[in-house]
């Protein structure tokens, strides 16, 4: 087996395992596909139009599937239709303002941005991170989950149907949600790519990165249709949230420190700082439930 042919196979294996967690849980393409993809010494501007397009194509297939198996509901009134309609107008304009950033930006800018958008992501999710389901959150964190998706390939799931999720909406409505939303957010920051001269359609390009890991999360979307009504997604989400974080990590540090003095003290100044995040998010999380609940009464 030659050199190509073993990393097509290996990045169509990626794909899959990464879009079936994405379908099945809502969250982890892009927030584990592009560290991953980054750490293996991919550009950034290889890497996020990739992740786009795969997920462009494979989000819309389950979409479909999830609405022919009656997941959720097209009838304008029902609130699966109005979730929906939100999150992909507001991924069409968030689109426009990540695409915007991103090609006003040097690579080295945006790679630390994807890798702090991971960590961050990846941080709350690791912790629960709840908000209670209003479509007027909806609206906002459609917005930033939908401009970070165009710049950094990922953020999208974890925020906007990881939130759902926690927040008690059921798992298979907020990731069918979800899907139909992404399709319609990576289309257009796709599309914008194409448009800004970002990234180009060849079909060599292709063969290197897009075609493997569209086949594999192609053949994800099947799967995780099916397995989504049985999967503990409450129990799996921290766990995909911790691996987002330590890719994160790895991916900064490969990216910035030259030198293993350097790294030990980044990495020292790092996990300080974290872990105070940590605590003030811990603590933002819980003022804002009680805030919720003296509302409520």
């Amino acid at each position: 087996m030659d050199i190509f042919m073993f990393l097509f196979i290996l990045l169509c294996i990626v794909g899959f395992i990464s879009k079936y967690f994405d379908s099945t849980l809502g969250l982890g393409y892009g927030t584990i596909l592009a560290p991953v993809l980054l750490i293996g010494g991919y550009s950034v501007y290889r890497v996020v139009p990739a992740i786009l397009f795969s997920e462009f194509v494979s989000s819309a297939i389950t979409a479909v599937l999830h609405r022919l198996a009656g997941t959720i509901s097209s009838d304008p009134e029902s609130k699966d239709f109005k979730v929906s309609a939100i999150l992909s107008t507001m991924g069409m304009i968030g689109a426009a303002i990540g695409v915007s950033i991103a090609v006003s930006f040097s690579e080295m800018i945006i790679t630390v941005y994807v890798a702090l958008t991971v960590i961050i992501t990846g941080s709350l999710v690791a912790q629960r991170y709840r908000w209670n389901f209003t479509y007027r959150r909806v609206t906002m964190f459609g917005l930033i989950a939908a401009i970070n998706k165009s710049l950094s390939g990922g953020g999208y799931g974890a925020v906007v149907a990881g939130g759902q999720i926690l927040s008690g909406r059921k798992s298979k409505k907020a990731v069918a949600s979800t899907a139909t939303a992404e399709a319609v957010t990576t289309g257009t920051s796709y599309g914008l790519y194409i448009l800004l001269e970002r990234t180009t359609l060849s079909l060599d390009l292709f063969l290197q990165l897009e075609i493997p890991l569209l086949i594999g999360a192609v053949l994800s979307a099947p799967f995780a249709a099916y397995f989504v009504n049985s999967v503990k997604a409450k129990r799996l989400i921290p766990t995909v949230g911790t691996a987002a974080v330590m890719l994160g990590i790895y991916t900064i540090f490969n990216t910035l420190v030259q030198n293993i003095v350097a790294g030990i003290i980044a990495v020292i100044i790092f996990l300080m700082l974290f872990a105070v995040f940590t605590r003030v998010s811990v603590k933002i999380v819980k003022t804002k439930e009680v805030e919720d609940l003296d509302e409520k009464e």
